[in-house]
């Protein structure tokens, strides 16, 4: 973050100022450099917990773009001063004013500034629990100081491709609410958002072994009997607590939400590195269940709904979210490490 400016950095504001190609409450572009608003709340944070959040640098199509978080006098700034839109009650410049920054080499393509701040957005709550709210530039919004998770001191590379962005946005969705209700709700279509793909991968995977079948060569009743129970088996798999489960199984290592595990569920809370399958295929088969019967629960009428058995107890779901939250990250990360002609979107 910048405390002070140069002469070169003064020019180079007024010169993107004077060059906007896009400019509203959310958002600056220039040639070369976008600003996005985001909640001022960040600056408290790292000067109370002396949060070091590390600078990202991404190549696009050839040309690098630099990410950071900047406040204060910015391009921002100085189109408002331009435009005339300001007073004494909202000046154009304030050093409360925060903004990730994108900037390019030699110029900067507005195509790619959606996906590398929901990708930025997301690598900073996943890595060191921050989470960082975009809002419009005139109003002002406050959250409880989180507890950081790690002292990180660089972030991953930025995840993006094929249906990446857009399972992105739907988990920063959770980053501007602490509401239970809509949290379990918003990493649930997480989950199921990247179902589809496990699915498919299930099938392809069960269809090839049986094709690799010597059975195959001269199939007879029972072989086609049992071909055909493989696409119904993934038919099933399509239902809601098969294909959360399924995904699950497939994407998430249980043994990191253990310690955040809420009572409730009691598979989960007895796992060890030493535990036998039977014991971790019954977690795996709970966790769905709750998630399931948790969000079948919310996304109903209550009056109407008749529980299952593995609903969140309401006491216990601030437990509940924070391992839905660590599910969701590793469903996320399993979904863009997969090659993209493999993603169902």
């Amino acid at each position: 973050m910048k405390k002070s400016h140069t002469i070169s950095d003064l020019l180079d504001m007024v010169y993107e100022a004077k060059n906007t190609v896009f400019f509203d409450e959310y958002k600056f572009v220039g040639k070369r450099t976008a600003l996005i608003h985001i909640d001022y709340q960040i600056l408290e944070e790292i000067f109370l917990f002396g949060i070091n959040i590390p600078t990202v640098k991404e190549v696009i199509d050839e040309q690098e773009y630099t990410i950071n978080i900047v406040n204060g006098l910015t391009s921002y700034g100085i189109k408002l001063i331009i435009d005339g839109n300001y007073n004494e009650q909202i000046p154009a410049v304030e050093n409360d004013d925060t903004f990730i920054e994108i900037r390019g080499e030699d110029k900067i393509d507005e195509r790619v500034i959606d996906s590398l701040v929901e990708s930025y957005l997301f690598e900073l709550k996943s890595t060191i629990n921050i989470s960082i709210h975009i809002m419009p530039r005139v109003s002002y919004y406050t959250e409880q100081y989180e507890e950081f998770r790690t002292n990180a001191t660089r972030l991953r590379p930025l995840l993006r491709g094929k249906g990446v962005h857009k399972l992105l946005k739907l988990y920063n969705s959770s980053l501007s609410t602490t509401n239970f209700e809509i949290l379990v709700l918003t990493y649930t279509k997480v989950i199921e958002y990247v179902s589809q793909t496990v699915i498919q991968q299930d099938l392809i995977k069960s269809a090839t072994k049986k094709l690799f079948s010597p059975k195959a060569l001269n199939p007879d009743a029972n072989y086609i009997l049992e071909l055909s129970e493989i696409f119904e088996g993934n038919r099933n798999n399509q239902k809601d607590y098969a294909s959360i489960k399924l995904t699950i199984e497939t994407c998430c290592d249980l043994n990191e939400i253990v310690r955040v595990a809420p009572r409730f569920l009691k598979f989960t809370n007895k796992l060890t590195s030493s535990s036998k399958e039977t014991e971790i295929v019954k977690a795996y088969e709970e966790v769905a269940n709750a998630i399931s019967n948790t969000r079948n629960m919310f996304a109903h009428a209550k009056t109407n709904y008749d529980k299952k058995g593995m609903e969140c107890p309401l006491d216990q779901l601030h437990e509940f979210t924070t391992c839905l939250d660590i599910l969701s990250q590793q469903v996320i990360r399993w979904f863009a490490k997969e090659h993209e002609d493999n993603r169902v979107i």
